[in-house]
């Protein structure tokens, strides 16, 4: 099931990651820009934008967008596609190889198909519902660390004071029960870590959808666990995720109960 979807998005993703590539070895072309909450933009985001949003209406021309750089494109469709055209744009600006393309497709508020493409190492994670999850045709295969002090944590969180406060005291917490705990500035690649098994658990605050859709049903189909903090269901309007291994997943919600009642 979704396999057109599948091999449309997977195909968008690459033109968008070999456009951005491109344009991360070219430094002198980058001009950058700012969004709200003082996020960076550069015309590369729109651009990558551009290229998936052309493949995608030509093959689903009836299907919703909900893009970071658009926002909401309503068609009235029970489908709808999620789109970031580049997952980590402070790191492409930075120089550092770090970002990523990440595509979901959502069926009635439900992730059920994800694509993440990693331009500089030229990986491509991809999951459909119940079909598995999957790097370069081989399935992942979660971490089984069951112990925090061999584990590695990764964070990141949305903007505003708020959710800076929360990341504040999650980096402090689990950087002293784990190895290490982390925040490289791509969601989307960092949800892939959990589920490839490089990385034990990811812990959002302040999640935004095109961000975390694509990096859920890769980490489902898996077999690790997605939730919010209070260990519901993740859902496409959560705020909070925590998602990894079931048995990383049960310790780090614990740790997260104590940060919220602390």
């Amino acid at each position: 099931m979704y396999e057109k979807e599948l091999k449309i998005s997977q195909s968008a993703a690459r033109q968008a990651g070999l456009f951005l590539k491109k344009e991360f070895f070219d430094w002198h072309k980058k001009n950058i820009g700012y969004k709200i909450h003082n996020e960076r933009a550069t015309w590369c985001d729109r651009q990558a934008e551009k290229i998936i949003f052309k493949a995608i209406r030509k093959n689903f021309p009836n299907y919703d967008i909900l893009s970071e750089e658009s926002g909401q494109l309503d068609k009235n469709s029970n489908y709808t596609w999620i789109i970031d055209p580049l997952d980590g744009t402070t790191n492409f600006t930075m120089h550092h190889p770090m970002f990523s393309v990440a595509i979901a497709l959502a069926y009635k508020n439900e992730i059920v198909m994800g694509v993440i493409y990693s331009p500089i190492l030229d990986e491509l994670y991809y999951a459909t519902k119940n079909g598995g999850a999957f790097k370069d045709q081989r399935p992942l295969k979660l971490a089984s660390t069951k112990d925090f002090k061999k584990a590695v944590i990764t964070y990141c969180h949305g903007s505003g004071r708020k959710n800076t406060e929360k990341a504040y005291r999650l980096y402090k917490r689990f950087h002293d029960l784990c190895h290490h705990c982390r925040h490289f500035g791509s969601t989307s690649l960092e949800l892939a870590m959990v589920a490839s098994g490089k990385t034990e658990a990811h812990v959002v605050s302040g999640a935004r959808l095109w961000d975390v859709a694509a990096g859920t049903i890769l980490i489902k189909e898996a077999g690790g666990k997605v939730t919010d903090w209070q260990n519901k269901n993740w859902t496409m309007k959560s705020p909070t995720i925590l998602a990894g291994a079931k048995t990383m997943h049960t310790l780090c919600l614990k740790e997260l109960q104590k940060i919220r009642l602390a």
